[in-house]
């Protein structure tokens, strides 16, 4: 499965999260992370994750059966800081890698 995880948690607890999700997905942005991770995995890191977390840490998860189902956009404001935000389709994850 496809899944992207992110974390709210005390700005001192942030290393220990992002040293365990780094075990299982990639590192995307600052609590962010993203990666095929099987069911077994997935059960695994929410096993350690319940170990580590504590009242008021938040933790969300997002999966998809597989990375082709999910869309992806990110969204801006323009210079100004008026007007719509910009919607800009990022594909990315559709792929087995990124280019860096």
């Amino acid at each position: 499965m496809f899944m992207l995880m992110t974390y709210d948690v005390e700005a001192k607890r942030t290393e220990k999260f992002k040293k365990l999700l780094r075990r299982y997905l990639n590192h995307e942005q600052y609590s962010v992370f993203t990666g095929d991770i099987t069911d077994a995995q997935a059960i695994k890191l929410r096993r350690e994750l319940s170990k580590l977390m504590i009242p008021g840490d938040r933790v969300t998860q997002i999966s998809a059966a597989n990375r082709q189902n999910v869309e992806v956009n990110h969204l801006s404001k323009n210079s100004s800081g008026k007007g719509e935000l910009k919607q800009t389709p990022v594909d990315d994850h559709r792929r087995d890698f990124t280019v860096l």
